[in-house]
């Protein structure tokens, strides 16, 4: 088992002084102005996932606000960030989110860049009277390094090493392996309310009993472990083949708990009257389905094989873990209105053994057709006909319509998130007032507090 457990505290009384904070920051453009110039420009920010690039001219595009990058994998196995802006005339070069380049050559008037951001050439170049100094007009550069699978990128240099940055959480991710592990949905939804309404609603479980039913079936919410890290960096650990406290336990396991039986093959008839004895017979289970099949679940504590860990990585994004799958969710800024935003979601899997012929899904279905999903059944071996998916793009009105998707849970949160942007806009709401359990909110957002200040002017 992994060395490193975690310290976390209960979310009855709060680690740090709950100060609270006024709406600005939620609807003000000057606020979003400065997040500009000192947040995102100076915080180390995941670009995407490293399984994206792992081959020369492989490259992937990361936007954040106004600014458009460029991550891509040269023919010398190095991985470089750039701006995606022509330094011609400014045109944004790479339109496509993922795929493989030779080279950069911009749509308008044909100048041609390396994967290392070089300028090889551009036509008429008799006719600049300045010359094209390549150096000087190379693509901008930035900074990029690797870790946990996933890329991160910072635009401006200086400040704290990225290994500085992930050392509160990195031996607690470690071994999950997210950079074993393969893509199954690429999803991005356009959505209004600002983004730190997202991060925030991914900072507490205050609202779970109310608006995800779901959850009352399967997870200890009321009473699951917090802890908070340096660097603004928080986490949760929820306990998972159980029913919420909150609620009275059932005498016979709840559809959800019967499908999560049944995936690591036992019998919910046996557990009727014994749905407290859930828990530890599905670790039990997993893990000796692990041990026969050789998997690797020497590093994961009984918990981690029942529970869903969730990380949020300050500024932007939750990863939500298990052994098998992870969930990585990212909200991004707007260009220019602090009431819109971008939510991106990637799914991942850990697959098991060898290629296997591609089987069509075979997922049992619960309440309402809901099916169990990847964090809680061992996935097997990867489908011969894998393919990384498309990016798939959508507006919050097609998840409000029912034609997309993002999950019934994640569903439920941005049905309600852009009723949280509308009623902040109202002169009746001045300042948030946080519960001792919305802890981690309010850890977030001392840390945003601090780095808008470091950067102030």
């Amino acid at each position: 088992m992994s060395a490193t457990k975690p310290r976390p505290h209960s979310p009855s009384t709060s680690p740090i002084p709950i100060r609270n904070f006024s709406k600005e920051r939620y609807v003000s453009r000057e606020w979003m102005e400065r997040e500009r110039q000192a947040l995102w420009a100076n915080t180390w920010l995941v670009a995407g996932l490293a399984c994206d690039v792992q081959e020369a001219g492989q490259y992937f595009t990361f936007e954040i606000g106004a600014e458009g990058l460029i991550i891509a994998r040269g023919t010398d196995g190095r991985l470089r960030g750039m701006h995606n802006a022509c330094t011609h005339r400014g045109t944004r070069l790479v339109t496509e989110p993922i795929g493989i380049l030779k080279k950069i050559v911009c749509p308008y008037h044909a100048w041609a860049y390396g994967l290392d951001g070089e300028l090889q050439g551009a036509p008429g170049a008799a006719r600049f009277s300045n010359g094209l100094p390549k150096r000087e007009l190379a693509l901008h550069a930035i900074e990029v390094e690797e870790a946990l699978g996933l890329v991160f990128v910072r635009l401006n240099p200086g400040g704290v090493t990225l290994t500085e940055f992930l050392s509160p959480v990195f031996e607690l991710l470690r071994p999950y392996r997210l950079e074993a592990m393969s893509i199954t949905n690429d999803q991005t939804v356009t959505h209004t309310c600002n983004w730190k309404a997202i991060l925030d609603n991914f900072a507490e479980l205050y609202h779970v009993p109310f608006i995800h039913p779901i959850h009352r079936r399967m997870f200890e919410c009321a009473t699951a472990p917090i802890e908070l890290f340096e660097h603004g960096h928080t986490a949760v650990y929820v306990p998972g083949g159980v029913t919420d406290s909150g609620f009275p336990t059932p005498d016979a396991p709840t559809d959800m708990q019967a499908l999560q039986l049944q995936a690591v093959g036992l019998n919910p008839e046996d557990f009727r009257g014994r749905v407290a004895e859930i828990r530890p017979a599905l670790q039990r289970a997993k893990r000796a389905i692990a041990n026969e099949q050789g998997q690797a679940y020497a590093e994961f504590s009984d918990a981690q094989l029942s529970d869903i860990w969730q990380f949020n990585l300050f500024p932007n994004v939750i990863l939500s873990v298990t052994p098998e799958s992870a969930w990585l969710m990212r909200s991004r800024p707007d260009v220019g209105d602090p009431g819109k935003s971008r939510f991106d979601m990637f799914t991942l899997v850990q697959f098991q053994g060898g290629a296997a012929e591609a089987q069509p899904s075979k997922r049992a279905k619960g309440k309402n057709g809901v099916q169990i999903g990847t964090h809680f059944r061992l996935n097997g071996p990867r489908p011969a006909d894998y393919k990384r998916p498309q990016r798939d793009c959508f507006t919050h009105e097609d998840i409000m319509a029912g034609r997309k998707s993002m999950t019934v849970t994640i569903d439920e949160d941005i049905s309600l998130l852009a009723r949280v942007q509308q009623g902040m806009a109202s002169s009746g709401f001045q300042s948030v007032w946080l519960s001792d359990e919305e802890c981690r909110v309010q850890h977030f957002h001392d840390a945003l507090d601090a780095c808008l200040s470091a950067h102030h002017g």
